[in-house]
Formats: structure tokens, C-alpha cells, sequence
């Protein structure tokens, strides 16, 4: 997906090589100019896709789920799933894609060999040898959330076995990195543009830092956690039976949770929670439980000696309120979602309590 940064940043960037085009080469014409600083423009956009485009590959390679691409102008975000699972994986998918702009400027700078930096096309050349060159050294900066990020966590991860520590490091390196931008900011001189946009990009490392931290410091309340942990006691109903007596069934045993079940007493449902919160008191005697349910899917199925970054990852590639725990292959409970947060994030499941 490109957004609509993208397409603007292009035509900024156009806008920007207009000038040093005209410097470099001043017989040519306007037309020809404007053609110059639009196919480098472009090309910016295409090394950034094919940056993400090495990312892909490498996670498709280890048996990874890529779910989106995103250029964002100045940057480009691949999504996939799961997260890898060894420092080895981490470091490959990382730095795959720095090192295709590292490709590609040496094809760039390679071309320039037989044609020149004073024609047309070596001009071309030239500055996306130049642009793909500095996405290489930028990306492998040492923070997140810059590819150097993830390999100084693959590094901290594969010397200390700890990922944790790894994704501090990183964090941690992002901000060092923010610093050093708005440093070197500071010696620019002359260029309110350059200023302002080194500064804005250094406010992104370092929010995109402190977030990071922060989903390590969640992170470290995983060990110990477990589905098993986690269950709400539930109640077993027919689907027919009314969502006001299903409740009053569920208040009179301590039950927090209800499961719709067929005639062999086989779960097919889970009561949805905040359907149930939506539903104005005076309609739910005359609604059955079954039409206030969701039908459980094979993703909604956890176990219970699930734990720790295992029962993170299966939560994420299939996100439901309530998840059905089973222990030696039979049912012991429901797992909800706000329960699973609330232990990683007090102030996260409040808001989603709020919401519902």
C-alpha cells in the first residue's frame, strides 16, 4: 500500500532535485529537468519498495506471514507474522533490506563507470546511487526502529539468550539516534527545510523508541503467564436458553464466562461479552444465548499450558474477545482477551472496559 505521504513526498522531492539539477547541468531545458527530478523522484519511492520487498522475501523465506507492505514516503513498514523466533532469523530479515539499497547503489555508481555524472542519464545515476546509499547507512543506524535496531537486538539476543534485553538495547538505541539527529541539525545552516525535516524525523525515532521500550517493559510480565492461569470459570448452556437466564445461571455459580454447547455437551460458542454490555437489560430475556455468541474458530481454541511469548503470538494471529481453553483436549474455560491485558497492561484493559 503507498499512502498519500508518499505520492506527496515525491513530488517534494522533485520539487527539491529541480534546483541542483539546473545547477549541474544549466544548458538543459525545463522540460528535461522537471523529467530528471520526476524519474529520481520515483526511483526514491521504488528503492523503498524494493528495501520492503527484501524484507518479504526473507521473512516469506523462514516460513513467515507477510500481511502488509506500507510506504509511508520517507519510509516504507513491512507487517508479518509470527515474530521471528531465533536471533539468527532477526538478523537476516533485518538486514536484508539495507543491504538491497546497498545493491542498488552500487548498480547505480557502477552505470556512472562508462557514462559520467555530467549527462543526463548519469545524473539519474548518480543520485539514486546517492539516495540508495544513504538509505543504506540510515536504515543500519543502531535503534529501532531502524533495521540496525533489530540487528543490535539479534545481537543482544544471540550473546546474552535474552530477547528482552535485546529489545531494551534497541530501544534504547533509538533514542541515541534521535540525539544524534537533532545534533547534527544544529550544524545545518542556511536550509529551514533540511532543518525542520531532520528534526521531525528525529521526533519519529524517538516516539518510535519510547514506544518500543515500552512494549519490552510489557513484555517482561509475560514469563509466568499462562492460558491455563488465565481462565475464567464458565458456564455451560444450550443455545436456545435466554441470554437474561444464562446470566442469572452464570451470577448463581460465580461463573464469569458462558459456552454455548451442542447436545453432546461439545463447546460451538462463546458468549460475546460486549455484545452482551450493548444489549439494553429489558431485551435479553426475549434473545437466546446463542444470538449474543460467536462461533469458535480454530484459532480460538488455546491451550492451557500455553505461556509467555507462545500464548502472546497465538492471540495475535487470531485477535477475539474470548478464546476457548482446553486442557488434555477437553474444555476448562474461557480466556478473555481484557484479562490477558489487564495483566500486561492495567491502564489498557481499563480503556478497553470503557469501551465495550
Amino acid at each position: 500500500m503507498v499512502s498519500p505521504l508518499a505520492l506527496i513526498f515525491a513530488l517534494l522531492v522533485a520539487y527539491l532535485l529541480s534546483g541542483s539539477i539546473r545547477d549541474r547541468l544549466p544548458t538543459a531545458s525545463d522540460g528535461q529537468v522537471l523529467a530528471m527530478a520526476t524519474v529520481i523522484s520515483v526511483g526514491f519511492l521504488l528503492s523503498l519498495l524494493v528495501h520492503e520487498i527484501g524484507h518479504c522475501l526473507a521473512a516469506l523465506a523462514f516460513g513467515h506471514t507477510v500481511r502488509s507492505v506500507t510506504l509511508h514516503g520517507f519510509a516504507g513498514f513491512t507487517e508479518f507474522e509470527p515474530e521471528p523466533r531465533s536471533p539468527g532469523r532477526e538478523f537476516l530479515i533485518a538486514f536484508v533490506g539495507p543491504a538491497a539499497n546497498g545493491l542498488l547503489a552500487g548498480l547505480c555508481f557502477l552505470g556512472l563507470l562508462g557514462i559520467g555524472d555530467d549527462t543526463n542519464v548519469g545524473v539519474v545515476l548518480r543520485d539514486l546511487g546517492v539516495i540508495n546509499l544513504a538509505l543504506f547507512v540510515f536504515n543500519l543506524a543502531p535503534g529501532v526502529p531502524l533495521d540496525g535496531g533489530r540487528v543490535v537486538i539479534a545481537a543482544v539476543w544471540a550473546v546474552t539468550g535474552d530477547k528482552l534485553r535485546g529489545l531494551r538495547a534497541g530501544a534504547y538505541g533509538g533514542f541515541v539516534v534521535a540525539a544524534g539527529m537533532v545534533v547534527w541539525g544544529t550544524t545545518i545552516s542556511g536550509d529551514s527545510f533540511g532543518l525542520f525535516y531532520t528534526y521531525a524525523l528525529a521526533a519519529f525515532l524517538a516516539f518510535a523508541a519510547f514506544q518500543s521500550l515500552r512494549a519490552a517493559q510489557l513484555r517482561g510480565r509475560l514469563p509466568g503467564l499462562s492460558a491455563g492461569r488465565l481462565v475464567r470459570r464458565t458456564l455451560p448452556v444450550e443455545g436456545a436458553v435466554p441470554l437474561a437466564e444464562a446470566l442469572r445461571r452464570a451470577q448463581e455459580v460465580g461463573a464469569t464466562a458462558v459456552a454455548v454447547i451442542d447436545r453432546d455437551g461439545n463447546p460451538i460458542k462463546i458468549m460475546n461479552g460486549s455484545a452482551v454490555d450493548a444489549l439494553p437489560e429489558h431485551r435479553r430475556p426475549w434473545m437466546s444465548v446463542d444470538e449474543v455468541s460467536r462461533a469458535i474458530s480454530p484459532g480460538m481454541v488455546l491451550d492451557a499450558d500455553l505461556e509467555g511469548e507462545d500464548l502472546l503470538a497465538a492471540v495475535q494471529s487470531m485477535p477475539a474477545s474470548e478464546y476457548l481453553v482446553l486442557q488434555h483436549g477437553r474444555p476448562v474455560g474461557v480466556l478473555a482477551m481484557v484479562d490477558l491485558v489487564a495483566r500486561l497492561d492495567p491502564a489498557a484493559a481499563a480503556r478497553m472496559v470503557a469501551q465495550r
